[in-house]
């Protein structure tokens, strides 16, 4: 769900699994967070340093993301776009209930999330 999350940017599903996806959510996208400044700069001008710790967040993500392009994207996208916030990357929206089992649904999206262009 974490990967659904990254891949989409928006998700919905019942309460629960909101706040459940939150512990395991928020920490990713914090590794992917602690080395957004690094990720910035290129590649050839990196110190032995700095490839270990970007090696060592990107571990430490894998352990919650397993996709591949998701994880790319996490530290691609998502980890210099919140380099500069401290935490509450996630938001969670009460959306009524399902119409089937009456289970309470929220919608669970990022933060600062790029807006779809406006259809006219």
């Amino acid at each position: 769900m974490v990967a659904s999350l990254i891949e989409h940017e928006r998700i919905q599903t019942t309460d629960i699994k909101a706040k459940e996806l939150r512990r395991f959510a928020e920490p990713a996208i914090a590794w992917a967070v602690s080395v957004g400044n690094l990720l910035t700069k290129d590649k050839e001008k990196r110190n032995p340093e700095e490839r270990v710790r970007i090696v060592h967040a990107m571990r430490m993500a894998q352990r919650i993301v397993r996709q591949r392009p998701a994880l790319k994207k996490l530290f691609d996208e998502l980890g210099p776009r919140y380099a500069g916030r401290h935490g509450g990357y996630l938001r969670i929206i009460k959306n009524g209930w399902r119409h089937g089992d009456a289970a309470p649904m929220a919608v669970v999206e990022l933060v600062d999330r790029p807006q779809p262009a406006a259809q006219e």
